[in-house]
Order: structure tokens, then sequence, then C-alpha cells
């Protein structure tokens, strides 16, 4: 499960700016198909108005997935930390 989590975050990481145009990953897909924590609230540098925050582990990191609230609840934005600090609002 681990290395289907790493090969999920590595597509995304290479292409988020084309999920947010095309919808490539949502929300109801990534929420059946990727262990993961509810945040409840997206780190500061991740923040914005009306997207939620994901968090999963993987690789000795922790991957933050930003989806939009609303509509298609498309992947908008992902971020890996390794520190392990989040700084949430």
């Amino acid at each position: 499960m681990k290395k289907c989590v790493i090969v999920f975050a590595a597509l995304c990481f290479a292409s988020a700016a084309q999920a947010q145009e095309s919808c490539a990953m949502n929300y109801p897909v990534f929420e059946v198909s990727i262990p993961h924590l509810d945040l409840p609230a997206c780190p500061k540098d991740l923040a914005r108005p009306n997207a939620f925050c994901r968090v999963t582990t993987a690789n000795d990191a922790v991957h933050v997935f930003v989806f939009e609230e609303k509509g298609k609840q498309c992947l908008l934005a992902v971020k890996s930390y390794r520190d392990y600090q989040l700084n949430v609002k």
C-alpha cells in the first residue's frame, strides 16, 4: 500500500497544475483510493478560500493534498513536508 501512495503522490506532484485545469484527480476518487486523515484546516502556505486539505504519510514525508470544496472537488495543489511541522490557522 505504501508503494501505491508513493506512486500516486509522484503523479500528483508532476501534474498538479494540469490536474487543476482538467480535474485529473478529484476528492471522491482520492477518498476511496488513498489512506489519509482529514485536516481541520489547511497549512498556512496552502490555505485558500473554498478549499480543504487531506494528509498522507509516505517515504518519510507528510503530503498535503488541497481540494476545492464545491463542484467536482478537483485537486488544486500538493505539497510535501519533511520537517513534519505544519502550521494551520
